[in-house]
């Protein structure tokens, strides 16, 4: 059996310049400061948890407090739903997405995981304002780890056990940012770009790459060469 992860911001929704943003508010108002730049760029932990630990002790100095990691969470998702209210608009899939996620279900032999940077809550929030069905499908986000690479080992070891596989074939990451491709290679995953973002790493990744999944037919045979041995 093989695996297909995917990440989420970029890749399934178009959520990544309104998250950023979001990020900067949220710990700039627990911190009770100007909102901090969180471009996951200057970041070494490119996830929510690793955001938010990293910015606190730049801030402050000292790690961060458990406390403050959670009202960061509760205030981040207080946001995107003031975010829905004001701004329905802003929530939408990578076009194709919701389709091709429903052909992946009918795929033999391949099972699906997702591997987010976002925490839990703030994920699941952000797949259904944009319309998108994730029931069934294991999922490992911030909330299992802020390192990038070890929540993508997570979703493979909790994909193994849903499937009740103890070792996949092989595992293709479909990703939008340069920490995705390098997580991948260090993984032994194969890696797919999604999402305009990606386009940089074309020559990185050997062509294999898509603005979105509107050519669903296109991204499988993608995803069918990278499954290759």
């Amino acid at each position: 059996m093989n695996l297909i992860m995917l990440d989420i911001d970029g890749t399934l929704t178009q959520s990544y310049e309104y998250d950023q943003e979001i990020f900067g508010l949220a710990i700039g108002d627990i911190l009770g400061g100007p909102p901090v730049d969180a471009d996951l760029n200057g970041y070494i932990d490119k996830t929510s948890l690793g955001v938010t630990q990293e910015a606190i002790r730049r801030v402050t100095g000292r790690d961060a407090e458990a406390g403050e990691i959670e009202e960061v969470k509760r205030n981040v998702l207080g946001r995107l739903e003031k975010l829905r209210q004001d701004s329905p608009e802003s929530f939408m899939e990578v076009p194709g997405a919701a389709h091709f996620l429903e052909r992946l279900r009918s795929l033999d032999g391949t099972g699906i995981a997702i591997a987010t940077g976002c925490w839990l809550n703030e994920a699941l929030f952000k797949l259904l304002a944009s319309g998108l069905r994730v029931d069934g499908i294991p999922l490992a986000s911030s909330d299992d780890d802020r390192n990038r690479k070890r929540i993508m080992q997570m979703a493979a070891d909790k994909a193994g056990g849903f499937y009740a596989c103890p070792r996949f074939e092989r595992i293709v990451y479909l990703g939008d940012g340069p920490w995705d491709l390098q997580a991948s290679r260090s993984l032994g995953f194969g890696f797919i770009g999604i999402g305009p973002r990606v386009q940089g790493l074309k020559e990185l990744q050997g062509g294999r790459w898509h603005a979105d999944f509107m050519d669903i037919e296109a991204v499988l045979g993608s995803i069918s060469a990278a499954l290759k041995p």
